[in-house]
């Protein structure tokens, strides 16, 4: 799969945690996908919801949003569509972890923390105009 410049508004709204549009953005691409990368894209549509119930203290729909995209996402290479699914995954996979902690404690500092500290950015690979790649 080829990045788009659609996928890569969808990724900067991701990083910018404007999960609401990039979860628009994402599924409108998957919609259209007629190729092998629909359950990746299916991936990156669930992770946007779980950030953004995340982000709407909906932790119940943010920890099953984002178990969903880990199942998709741990299927494919580390690396693909130049993004770095490792780092996705494993990122994902500590918050719902972290999650989980914090339901023991239900504390606000530690849900704060949760926000703030554990929201990350999708890691991509671009050409810049060299025929280099940049972060």
């Amino acid at each position: 799969m080829e990045v788009s410049n659609k996928l890569l508004t969808a990724i900067e709204q991701f990083n910018n945690a404007d999960f609401f549009s990039a979860h628009s953005s994402f599924e409108t691409i998957w919609s259209k996908c007629r190729t092998g990368e629909k359950e990746f894209l299916h991936g990156l549509v669930q992770l946007s919801v779980g950030m953004f119930h995340l982000i709407s203290g909906n932790f119940k729909g943010a920890v099953s949003q984002l178990r969903k995209s880990v199942e998709k996402l741990e299927k494919f290479a580390h690396e693909f569509c130049e993004i770095d699914v490792f780092y996705v995954v494993s990122k994902s996979k500590n918050l719902i972890f972290e999650r989980e902690d914090f339901q023991k404690s239900d504390d606000t500092k530690s849900l704060q923390k949760l926000i703030t500290h554990f929201i990350f950015p999708i890691k991509y690979q671009k050409e810049n105009r060299y025929g280099d790649k940049d972060n």
